[in-house]
């Protein structure tokens, strides 16, 4: 609360001249608005209130994030941009309702749809909200919720074990086509899902410093990955595949959306 009223973010000024705000995270612009003077007052409703601002949108840890930078004097990147971490975007000002040079911060747990949902920024700024559960090596890669009464079969395509509800949620430990039409199923575990019955989560893996990638488990080396959150297509023996590579379970934060 702030005079009687929600504050909906925090505000950040410094009063140098062309001081750069910076994406807190990695992301895509999804908003990029400007058409304001730099010489905002209490109450101005240029877009709406805002003055010319940026909202970056986040994928952490497989959950979307979005983060909103208002007042600004000038903008450095448009829409569909993507953007590392502390990457310009634009220039601190004193547009829209505003009494002197800052940047009003919004962070939002989800896709912004109105002011009303933004979080408290501060835990994360300090470091002291988590990023994610973050969960054990077993030897999966994903998570499938059902969408319809689907039949489990023993063998991939054939041999029906049981059924299983709509709006159940297993853990996945591979795929497999069957050979006759190229058909993919899931292994769930207990037998095998055909794939039109069930909406695939596939895990997150977090990269927080360089590491290697391997061809396959135990295979040649491939090359290094770069810190970042990459989306897994397998797991297998302790290692997990990002697409093209293999990288050790060890080595990334896994996390289950």
């Amino acid at each position: 609360m702030r005079d009687g009223s929600m504050h909906y973010g925090v505000d950040i000024a410094n009063s140098s001249s062309n001081v750069p705000v910076n994406a807190s995270a990695a992301g895509v612009i999804n908003k990029a608005v400007g058409g304001c003077s730099n010489n905002g007052s209490l109450g101005n409703t240029c877009n709406s209130g805002y003055g010319n601002y940026v909202i970056v949108r986040h994928n952490i840890n497989g959950k979307t994030y979005d983060t909103l930078y208002a007042h600004l004097q000038s903008i450095s990147v448009s829409v569909g941009q993507t953007v590392s971490q502390g990457a310009k975007i634009g220039v601190m000002g004193n547009s829209g309702s505003s009494t002197g040079q800052h940047v009003h911060f919004e962070l939002y747990e989800k896709a912004r749809v109105s002011q009303s949902e933004a979080v408290d920024p501060m835990p994360y700024l300090n470091g002291d909200k988590p990023t994610g559960s973050y969960h054990t090596y077993d030897g999966t890669w994903a998570t499938i919720t059902i969408t319809q009464k689907a039949n489990v079969f023993e063998y991939v395509g054939y041999g029906i074990i049981g059924q299983l509800e709509a709006g159940g949620r297993y853990k996945v430990y591979g795929q497999r086509e069957y050979a006759a039409d190229g058909t993919l199923f899931y292994n769930v575990g207990s037998g095998y899902i055909h794939n039109a019955y069930g909406t695939i989560a596939n895990h997150h893996a977090t990269v927080t410093s360089t590491i290697n990638t391997y061809s396959s488990p135990n295979g040649a080396f491939n090359r290094q990955l770069a810190p970042g959150t990459y989306k897994v297509h397998a797991a297998k023996d302790g290692w997990y595949n990002l697409g093209a590579e293999w990288v050790k379970a060890d080595q990334v934060l896994v996390t289950k959306n």
